[in-house]
């Protein structure tokens, strides 16, 4: 009897907490783009910044104010074959590379938002570092990653880059056209992304 008067107690009390949570969905919309960005050295001599853009991008993002800090979710799903470097050789080449054959998508899972602490979404706007699982060419990994939010009107902008390695992701340098060695293990990840709040 004792531990049903306590239960009934405590039943406004959840109750109230779930009423106060305040889930707000995004949807990856037109306009947002994943892109490299890779330094080639041609002719051991000059050096030269390729980008390769993708707009193929499909996620939505999940804010939840509730208790003393928000809970952020995101999901995204990019095309692994679907970078465009304006070369078609290049970007053949990166197809191959990414083996988008086996492994045709390139995900990334928010784990948490670094430096968020109690902000709402209405003052979110701000630098803060993702944390979040990011899997290619079937392999993942844990990354950090720099990001700008920017929300007003229902649209939540992100932006951000991190670098990453070939090597992390089981994936062999490529190799310069027309030369024998292959290019420097490293590139950049960018992102920019346009989330509209959904009804």
């Amino acid at each position: 009897m004792k531990i049903l008067r306590i239960l009934f107690l405590l039943i406004p009390y959840t109750a109230a907490f779930t009423a106060g949570q305040d889930t707000i969905r995004f949807t990856i919309e037109p306009g947002s783009e994943v892109y490299y960005t890779a330094d080639v050295r041609i002719a051991l001599v000059t050096t030269s910044t390729v980008k390769g853009d993708n707009t193929h991008i499909n996620g939505t993002i999940t804010w939840i104010d509730a208790g003393p800090r928000p809970v952020v979710n995101a999901s995204l799903v990019i095309n692994a074959a679907k970078f465009d470097s304006g070369n078609s050789t290049r970007d053949r080449d990166v197809r191959g590379i990414l083996n988008v054959g086996k492994y045709p998508d390139i995900r990334f899972e928010l784990k948490s938002l670094l430096g968020l602490e109690d902000k709402p979404l209405q003052h979110s706007s701000g630098e803060y570092v993702a944390t979040g699982n990011l899997t290619v060419h079937g392999v993942t990994k844990e990354v950090r990653v720099p990001v700008r939010l920017h929300y007003t009107d229902d649209i939540l902008n992100v932006e951000g880059s991190t670098a990453a390695r070939y090597t992390d992701f089981g994936i062999d340098p490529p190799r310069v056209a027309g030369f024998i060695g292959r290019a420097p293990d490293q590139l950049r990840l960018h992102v920019k992304l346009i989330a509209k709040r959904k009804e």
